[in-house]
């Protein structure tokens, strides 16, 4: 079996990047997983896990695991700010300027 380089891999990348597109779809789910992460990072410095952070937020342990893998689909801005309360913690949204090589996407 061939070895895949990843050199090869960062260059495929740059070409398919250069597609609006795929761009668009890319940037978005990096901030899906970057936010994906992100809450479970901050569970875990609150020493809880996700089924503790579930009893909380009176859902199931399975939906938590759904945010923290990225795989949850219709994210709210309402279920946001419960898992952010509930870790207690707050959510900043801003509008930054765009520039042309950067996305309209970051999760910090």
């Amino acid at each position: 079996m061939a070895k895949i380089r990843l050199e090869s891999i960062d260059i495929h990348l740059k070409e398919l990047l250069k597609n609006k597109e795929f761009r668009k779809a890319y940037e978005f789910e990096k901030a899906k997983v970057a936010l994906a992460q992100k809450i479970a990072e901050i569970r875990q410095d609150a020493h809880l896990k996700q089924s503790d952070l579930a009893k909380k937020l009176h859902v199931s342990q399975q939906f938590i695991s759904q945010i923290e893998t990225a795989e949850a689909d219709n994210l709210t801005i309402d279920t946001l700010l419960n898992i952010a309360e509930s870790l207690g913690r707050g959510i900043e949204i801003s509008f930054p300027m765009l520039s042309s090589q950067k996305s309209g996407l970051k999760v910090a």
